[in-house]
């Protein structure tokens, strides 16, 4: 092998290996960016959400947003933070996620039928709101739920039905 061809394979060894090592890196960006789209969706005039910076690598390092050791996102904090706005889709991405804590705050608008691709998700804790429309049949989905608090809202209609196949749900 020639000097120049030796170089060239080192090079693309190089780079597949820069590849490999971003693609946990980007797992984490996809969540940030939901995260940060939720943060634009929201009102926050008290600054709790002043460190979620979109330029960093991964959210992390946000207050109020608790990574596993992989840097996953499994928890976010925004309980009783005095935030408005609606929750939106986004949420649905955090595949990770085992704590959705929103209570006590004025979010408005209906439940996300995404919330229902939150697999992992062992607390839902969305009570004390101005929540409207019907608790998502989707929710039914989350098989990994212990707790589940919606009241203080205002929710319309029953309970789906479907949510009678959580078996590990404890407290709704």
């Amino acid at each position: 092998m020639t000097p120049r061809v030796s170089l060239l394979a080192a090079g693309a060894v190089a780079v597949a290996v820069v590849l490999l090592l971003a693609a946990p890196a980007r797992a984490s960006n996809d969540e940030g960016d939901a995260l940060y789209a939720l943060r634009t969706r929201l009102s926050d005039p008290n600054g709790v959400l002043q460190s979620w910076d979109p330029t960093l690598v991964n959210p992390c390092t946000w207050f109020h947003v608790t990574c596993d050791h992989a840097s996953r996102v499994v928890r976010l904090d925004l309980g009783n933070s005095n935030i408005s706005g609606s929750i939106g889709p986004e949420l649905g991405r955090l595949v990770n996620l085992q704590y959705l804590e929103l209570y006590r705050n004025n979010l408005n608008g209906e439940i996300p039928k995404e919330l229902g691709n939150l697999k992992n998700l062992i607390s839902l804790d969305l009570y004390a709101n101005k929540l409207t429309g019907t608790i998502p049949k989707s929710l039914s989905k989350l098989g990994s739920l212990r707790f589940m608090r919606l009241n203080n809202n205002k929710l319309a209609g029953s309970i789906p039905r479907e949510l009678a196949k959580l078996s590990n749900l404890k407290v709704m």
